[in-house]
Formats: structure tokens, sequence, C-alpha cells
């Protein structure tokens, strides 16, 4: 996967994804990308199409994982551990926040951050995070 499929496919790939599973595997390819771009130190226009692209993937799998905690205490067997997919409690925590922000707020941090690229300003996890804190 390169950058323009991931810019040209990014609403696919989103909706494609339905587990914890193909979450984590799409999170690692845009973060394989997003490494790559630093260190071809792209401009940050790039850089932030595809830190857009981890957030919106970051959030979709914290409402996934918020969705298997129900599942698990439901059934009262935590035999699915973070750890099997990949994921640390902090990732595990920092995604579920993330989730909670309500669309609107998502989008408009992601737009304030497209609009202010010039400024540096940097669309991260710890921005959004910080976002759902003050939402909250």
């Amino acid at each position: 996967m390169d950058v323009l499929a991931l810019r040209d496919n990014a609403k696919q790939q989103l909706a494609e994804i339905k587990t914890i599973e193909t979450g984590v595997e799409y999170l690692n390819k845009v973060k394989a990308i997003e490494t790559w771009a630093k260190a071809e130190k792209k401009d940050a226009e790039l850089q932030n199409i595809i830190a857009e692209q981890k957030l919106r993937t970051q959030k979709i799998l914290g409402g996934l994982l918020q969705d298997s905690n129900k599942e698990l205490k439901a059934r009262s067997q935590g035999s699915t551990q973070l750890s099997d997919f990949g994921i640390t409690k902090n990732e595990s925590s920092a995604f579920q926040k993330i989730a909670t922000l309500p669309q609107e707020i998502f989008e408009e941090e992601i737009a304030i951050a497209k609009e202010e690229t010039n400024k540096r300003i940097e669309l991260t996890t710890s921005r959004m995070l910080t976002a759902a804190k003050n939402y909250q």
C-alpha cells in the first residue's frame, strides 16, 4: 500500500474495518506509511493525510474495543486479551477515548489541523485525546 492508495481508498479501507483484527492490521499499515513519510521528510500536507487516516482508524478501533469489552464482561470469560491483538492497555484506552468524541467535534479537530498545517500544527493522537478530555 502506498500513500496514493491510502488517500484514494481511504473511505473504502475504513468501511472494511469490522473487527479488531482488521483494524489493527490496517492501523499497522498506516503507521508504516507514516514512518516512511517522516523519514523521507515529506510535506506537512501529506503527513496530515496519513495522520487523519490513522486517527480515523483509531476511532473505529476504539468503538470496536468498547463493544468487545461489553461482550467479554457479559460472557465473563476474559479469554481474549488485548495483547492477542497487539494492542497495549494505553493504546486501548487512548483509542476508546477518541471513540467517545462526537463525530462533529472529531471532524472539527481534523479540519482545524488541516487549516493550520502551514503553522506547523500537527494532527496527532495526543491532540485528539486533548479534545476528548475537553469534551468530557
